[in-house]
């Protein structure tokens, strides 16, 4: 069976939406500055920009990522299941028996 692609086993929800959070909040203190003048904030702004935009395009390969990680993940599923129907039947009545037995053990 082939590995799958491990760049995007790291990727958390809640760091995207962390990420989401911050991006937000710079593009907010970019828009509060925008009237400042001095040569010094507007070389920041543009360097703030440029990070803002980078930051986006890593958060939107980072979805890509898991995307595909999760067609990958589907598919091979899908591939064992069809190839080893009889295995599978057989590892699920196990997984049942022994759910069974468990609450039938919790329920005395």
């Amino acid at each position: 069976m082939e590995s799958a692609p491990d760049a995007a086993s790291t990727v958390d929800p809640r760091e995207n939406g962390q990420m989401n959070a911050f991006i937000q909040d710079v593009e907010d203190l970019t828009r509060a500055l925008k009237n400042a003048d001095a040569p010094d904030i507007a070389r920041v702004k543009a360097k703030v920009r440029i990070a803002v935009s980078a930051a986006k395009s890593a958060l939107a390969d980072s979805a890509a990522q898991v995307r595909t990680r999760a067609r990958y993940v589907s598919e091979t599923t899908d591939s064992f299941v069809r190839d080893n129907p009889w295995q599978v039947a057989g590892v699920a009545a196990l997984i049942g028996l022994a759910v069974g037995i468990l609450a039938g053990r919790r329920s005395h």
